[in-house]
């Protein structure tokens, strides 16, 4: 079992004193990797989602650089608002700066307004994301051309190269995404119930068996979004929004309860969890990680 935590990102609690230092907490404490969410234009009509919302590429940047051997993810970014050949020199720079450490979480996009805002149709994303996947994938291998109807180059060459192929996991439970993430590194699904995570997982596991794939190709993760203690008096996370972060509830209450609740997932084939705390402030942000880590055996 491995174990992710995400990093203060969002909202009033964020600074990069702050993330840098939950990075480090996080990676002395033997956590496996440490991750950040993606929205570029956060509508002003949206209740729930924190308007304050750093870009996740920069921020892992940041965090490389004081750090040795924590993973870097994103949980997830979505392509379509970035020039796809821009974004793989981008990512392939930060495989740069820690050789080996980053995960690339990716989804197809679900708000539609900030699709309208970035210039880019919603219709189609999911092909889109299947192109720039490729697309990316030939890039950071060498190749100097490449043709799809979303991404093409001819005659161009990214440098720097990653030095291992990048890690692709893709976001959310669809049929679609679960179909993708059968061909790629990593899937991580949404927060459901132990029986649907299951079904979902089936599925994945068929197209898997479809392809010729060995199950052990895609890690298999999940979001867990968390709190310690006593609940929020309003609902102040993105979830409630319906991004596609579960269909139910935040855990709420000890670590003990936390482990009593993932151990029907483990059972069930989860290999990896990305713990979420909704903390407010630095101090309970510190007061999640470290309390956390007693997960990690």
């Amino acid at each position: 079992m491995k174990w992710g935590i995400h990093l203060p990102q969002l909202g009033r609690a964020a600074s990069l004193e702050l993330l840098v230092e939950i990075a480090q907490q996080a990676e002395a404490a033997g956590f496996d990797d440490v991750w950040t969410a993606d929205h570029v234009a956060v509508p002003v009509d949206l209740e729930g989602m924190p308007s304050f919302f750093p870009e996740p590429v920069p921020l892992l940047s940041a965090v490389a650089a004081h750090t040795q051997r924590v993973g870097l993810g994103t949980s997830v970014l979505i392509p379509a608002y970035r020039n796809p050949m821009q974004f793989a020199k981008q990512w392939a720079t930060l495989d740069w700066l820690a050789p080996g450490r980053t995960l690339l979480g990716v989804g197809a996009g679900w708000l539609e307004p900030e699709f309208e805002a970035c210039g880019v149709p919603m219709v189609h994303r999911a092909q889109r994301l299947d192109d720039y996947i490729d697309g990316w994938r030939a890039a950071w291998s060498g190749a100097t051309e490449f043709q799809s109807e979303f991404f093409s180059f001819t005659g161009v060459r990214i440098n720097p190269q990653p030095a291992a192929p990048i890690p692709i996991w893709i976001g959310g439970s669809s049929p679609g995404a679960l179909r993708r993430a059968a061909r790629c590194d990593g899937w991580m699904g949404t927060w459901a119930p132990p029986e649907v995570f299951a079904q979902r997982l089936d599925v994945l596991r068929a197209e898997q068996d479809r392809l010729g794939h060995a199950p052990e190709d895609t890690t298999i993760s999940i979001h867990m979004e968390l709190r310690l203690g006593d609940p929020l008096d309003s609902a102040g996370r993105w979830s409630v929004v319906g991004d596609g972060y579960g269909d139910r509830e935040m855990v709420i209450g000890d670590i003990d309860h936390v482990a009593e609740t993932l151990a029907p997932y483990i059972e069930a084939g989860l290999e990896h969890v990305l713990l979420v705390p909704l903390a407010l402030s630095p101090q309970e942000w510190r007061h999640h990680a470290d309390a956390l880590a007693g997960l990690i055996s």
